[in-house]
C-alpha cells in the first residue's frame, strides 16, 4: 500500500510538470505568433509602398518624350534654361 502512495504521488507530479511544460509552451508559441503576425503585417505595409513605388515609375515610363517634357525636366531638375533666357535668382531674404 506503501509503494503504490508514493507511486500515484509521483505519477501526479510528472502530470503536473508534464501539464506545466505545455502551457509555458503554448503561452510561448502565442507570444511567438503574435511577434510573426506584426512582422508579417510590416512587410506588407513594405510591400504595398514598394508596389506603389514600382506602378509611379512604370507610369513615368510609359509616359511619351515630348519635347515639353524634356524642357520641363531639363528646367525643373538640372536647372537649364532656353537660349535666350536669362534666370534671376533672388539671394535676398527677409
Amino acid at each position: 500500500m506503501g509503494n503504490r502512495k508514493r507511486t500515484n504521488i509521483f505519477v501526479r507530479i510528472a502530470v503536473i510538470f508534464v501539464i506545466v511544460f505545455f502551457v509555458v509552451s503554448i503561452v510561448q508559441m502565442q507570444v511567438k505568433l503574435s511577434e510573426l503576425k506584426e512582422q508579417k503585417n510590416l512587410v506588407e505595409s513594405e510591400i504595398n509602398k514598394i508596389s506603389d513605388d514600382i506602378d509611379e515609375i512604370n507610369l513615368r515610363l510609359e509616359t511619351p518624350l515630348t519635347d515639353e517634357y524634356i524642357k520641363r525636366v531639363a528646367r525643373e531638375k538640372l536647372g537649364y534654361c532656353d537660349e535666350d533666357e536669362i534666370i534671376f535668382y533672388n539671394d535676398l531674404t527677409d
